[in-house]
């Protein structure tokens, strides 16, 4: 899906183009650019719904919302590595998926 500003400020009642503007100038959110300007992606938009429910829902201070993207931007990097993880050891012989398994367990186990 492809927006333009006009069409994600329609989709959501709590955003206007003065916060949205801000958010993009900030870099909380980061479309696509195109001739006509800002392109915005269901990444975005999805991110456009979080900034509201932050700022508007639960009236997050404004200083506080930078340090809370960055942990949850952390948060889907480390589940997108741990997917990749995953992905790698799945495509290993048995044996080696199966002492690799038993080397976290060893370690989960010792870490009470």
């Amino acid at each position: 899906m492809s927006l333009d500003e006009r069409m994600v400020v329609a989709r959501f009642e709590r955003l206007t183009v003065h916060d949205l503007r801000l958010w993009v100038s900030e870099g909380w959110v980061r479309p696509a650019e195109s001739e006509a300007g800002p392109i915005f992606d269901d990444v975005d938009v999805a991110r456009l719904r979080l900034l509201c429910d932050l700022s508007k829902d639960m009236a997050l201070p404004e200083d506080a919302i930078p340090t809370l993207l960055s942990l949850i931007d952390n948060l889907h990097r480390t589940r997108r590595d741990l997917r990749l993880l995953r992905e790698a050891v799945e495509d290993q012989p048995d044996d080696i998926r199966r002492a690799v398994l038993a080397s976290l367990k060893a370690r989960i186990g010792g870490s009470d």
